[in-house]
C-alpha cells in the first residue's frame, strides 16, 4: 500500500509542478493556483509515514516532494509572525 501512495504522490506532485510552470509561463489563473496549492498540500498528507527500511533514494524523493509544502508553510508562518502583534505595528 505504501508503494501505491508513493506512486500517487509522485504523480500528483508532477502534475502540480506542471501546473505551476504553466501558471508562470502562460499567465495567471486563480483556479489553477488553487489546484496547485491543493495538489502540494495533498501530496504532503498522502505521503506514507517513515519506516526503518527506507533507502537513500526514498529519502531524497521525500525531500523533493515535501519542499513546496514546507515553503508554503514557512510563508504562512512568517506572515503569522508579522501580524501576530497587531498593536505593535509593522516596522519594515
Amino acid at each position: 500500500m505504501n508503494n501505491f501512495r508513493v506512486l500517487l504522490s509522485v504523480a500528483i506532485f508532477l502534475l502540480s509542478s506542471y501546473f505551476l510552470f504553466d501558471l508562470v509561463l502562460f499567465g495567471f489563473n486563480w483556479l489553477l493556483l488553487v489546484f496547485i496549492i491543493i495538489g502540494f498540500v495533498g501530496v504532503h498528507y498522502l505521503w506514507p509515514p517513515k519506516h526503518d527500511d527506507e533507502s537513500p533514494w526514498y529519502d531524497a524523493l521525500e525531500l523533493i516532494i515535501e519542499l513546496p509544502y514546507r515553503a508554503m508553510a514557512m510563508l504562512v508562518r512568517g506572515l503569522g509572525q508579522v501580524f501576530k502583534n497587531a498593536d505593535s505595528g509593522l516596522s519594515l
